[in-house]
């Protein structure tokens, strides 16, 4: 009775072991499996040399990683990291025929093989690879050729994106990697290659990206767009990359130019400036013709009249408003236009006054008002002072004659 519990318990163990062996295989998983032979280096000449197999090497590594990451369509066969060099020995094939190749797959337990050859040329590495359908007895696939620069070969980088990409083209994969942007900003735009691809989500981007190299770049309100950074992405993987913003520098109130209340518009535009210019302008008209009436008003004044009124001695020169006004004289023509130019002469020197007056409140509202520092004196201390700039002068200059005006600015 013991002895059958005994056999009993063996079987049930067994069928465990059995079971879970099963449910556990690749094949139970719904995934064919697939085995990576080590290329082998080929030369013409027979001189292979060790930096060619270690080139050869990596890229067997790299198409084995590939193949047993989760995202591929197979699932790698465990213990089948072997040379093909060496099957082929083993199996008595002299070259990769369906027959061979498919026995050496089968042996293996694999239901896809891929193998192929690596050959040194002046201009890189030239790789041919295969995948085989082990059951059918089948190429399905080429990827020839398939050429690495000599100066990539020393760059994992360059032999992983080379094997992954010709893996994927082998299996027919086309996958994706993901990019996920952190920065301190909230919100912002992720340029790649200088190309919008999207907006920060409370500091946070997630993209699909095809495989390949990428310059990364952030512009955001309030900030100084970052600085490029190049990512590389990878079929399958997931690559962070934060980015730090920095804030955009603002004027101190010190450095900002002085305002009065309605002298500056929304957009920073110094009203006074056309202000100063059309003052200017006006300045320059009334000063002219406060000259030319002074010098006709002398001009009429010195000229004797043939019409005046017989008895009666016109007063000379002098055009005073008494003369002007007296009735003795309105038919003396030039003493009147004298009087017409007297009149025109005290209105130009009006409006000069208020020119120059309106050109100095103007030109020291306009320009005379910044807080920028000169620089100080060689050995001057600055600490706790501001040299401010000397405000804007326009001064009249009254001819030693007594008509007409000049003007002297001064800033």
């Amino acid at each position: 009775m013991t002895r059958a519990l005994s056999s009993s318990w063996q079987r049930i163990a067994v069928l465990a072991l059995l079971f879970t062996a099963l449910v556990t295989s690749p094949a139970f998983a719904g995934k064919p499996t697939v085995a990576v032979l080590g290329l082998e280096v080929v030369d013409p000449t027979g001189q292979i040399d060790q930096a060619t197999t270690a080139v050869a090497r990596d890229l067997t590594d790299a198409l084995r990683s590939r193949a047993k990451m989760p995202s591929n369509p197979y699932a790698f066969q465990p213990g089948s990291e072997k040379e093909l060099i060496d099957e082929k020995l083993i199996k008595n094939c002299d070259n990769e025929g369906l027959a061979c190749m498919s026995q050496i797959g089968k042996d293996l337990g694999a239901d896809f093989l891929i193998y192929g050859k690596f050959e040194k040329k002046p201009d890189g590495y030239i790789v041919t690879i295969n995948l085989l359908n082990v059951g059918k007895k089948k190429f399905e696939k080429s990827r020839s050729p398939l050429t690495i620069p000599h100066g990539a070969a020393k760059d994992p980088t360059a032999i992983g994106s080379a094997a992954t990409k010709a893996y994927n083209d082998l299996v027919g994969v086309v996958a994706n990697g993901t990019l996920i942007v952190r920065s301190n900003a909230d919100h912002g735009t992720v340029l790649l290659d200088n190309q919008p691809k999207g907006s920060l989500t409370s500091g946070t981007l997630t993209l699909s990206l095809s495989e390949g190299p990428y310059r990364l770049t952030i512009e955001a309100d309030g900030y100084d767009s970052s600085q490029e950074t190049k990512v590389t992405i990878r079929s399958g993987e997931t690559i962070t990359q934060s980015v730090q913003m920095l804030e955009t520098k603002t004027k101190k109130p010190d450095e900002l130019k002085h305002t009065t209340t309605g002298t500056t518009s929304a957009g920073g535009t110094n009203i006074w400036k056309p202000i100063f210019v059309a003052s200017v302008i006006v300045g320059v008209g009334a000063g002219t013709a406060w000259g030319l009436t002074w010098h006709y008003m002398k001009k009429e004044a010195d000229i004797p009249d043939t019409n005046g009124v017989e008895g009666v001695d016109r007063p000379g020169p002098k055009t005073d408003e008494g003369s002007c006004g007296n009735k003795n004289f309105e038919k003396a023509t030039h003493f009147q236009n004298a009087c017409k130019y007297q009149r025109w002469n005290t209105y130009a020197i009006v409006g000069t006054s208020v020119s120059v007056a309106l050109i100095a409140v103007s030109g020291y509202l306009a320009f005379g008002r910044s807080d920028s520092s000169e620089k100080a004196p060689s050995g001057a201390s600055t600490v706790g002072r501001r040299t401010r700039k000397p405000a804007f002068a326009v001064t009249p200059v009254i001819q030693t004659d007594g008509g007409g005006a000049a003007f002297r600015i001064d800033w």
